[in-house]
């Protein structure tokens, strides 16, 4: 009896803790429009072309999705929700689908521009 319900409780924390995507249309654009901004305010460092968002400059949209980490380069945001060592589960942002960091598998399109990502 034991065993069994502590594999129950397992595996209703394997499953809860694997973040999925939101649906939301009105805050997938939100979060498209605030990648734009940042995208086209990312000033390019050719020695580290990805730039790290501190946690006090989220915009409301991307920092509702209770992200880990933001990342910015010139044409691509990457919102990491959890970190894992093979890229974790989160959004990426890129006015181009050729931008993205993963394979095309590893992706779910949410809306234009915005993609969903697991670990791949």
């Amino acid at each position: 009896m034991r065993i069994g319900t502590f594999a129950v409780l397992a595996a209703f924390l394997l499953l809860g803790g694997c973040p999925g995507p939101i649906y939301e249309s009105r805050r997938l654009e939100a979060i498209r429009t605030e990648s734009a901004r940042l995208m086209a305010a990312y000033v390019v460092d050719p020695v580290q072309p990805w730039g790290e968002l501190p946690r006090s400059e989220w915009p409301p949209a991307i920092a509702s999705v209770h992200p880990e980490n933001v990342f910015v380069q010139r044409e691509q945001v990457r919102i990491i929700v959890v970190p894992f060592f093979d890229g974790g589960w989160g959004y990426e942002v890129t006015p181009r689908k050729e931008n993205l960091g993963m394979l095309t598998e590893c992706y779910e399109h949410l809306r234009d521009g915005v993609f969903w990502h697991g670990p791949c």
